[in-house]
């Protein structure tokens, strides 16, 4: 296997912060959770609120696509902070989106 293949299924710490609108969402018991074959977490993930209302999300996961499809399911309220790899991931699928919708606003 070569070191591409072998890190992009390597465990990969992440830091998400949400805004306080998804806190009932993140709340959830499996709210993370993928469903089907795709897991997200490596182990059950940290979730903080914080006193500005924010909510901060600590995890590790060896599924980084999975992982860009659920950050972007929470649409602006999501900010990847770490890593770089899995920021960059949701800004070019975004990005796509962009592109398929730019015509209808």
């Amino acid at each position: 296997m070569s070191s591409t293949a072998r890190s992009e299924h390597a465990p990969c710490s992440v830091h998400i912060v949400f805004a306080h609108t998804q806190g009932p969402r993140l709340r959830r018991s499996g709210s993370a959770d993928c469903g089907g074959t795709e897991c997200l977490w490596t182990e059950r993930p940290i979730l903080m609120a914080r006193p500005s209302g924010v909510y901060e999300l600590v995890g590790t996961t060896e599924n980084m696509e999975a992982l860009a499809r659920w950050v972007l399911s929470h649409g602006a309220a999501a900010e990847v902070k770490g890593p770089l790899r899995l920021q960059r991931r949701v800004a070019v699928e975004a990005r796509r989106v962009w592109h398929t919708y730019r015509d209808q606003c």
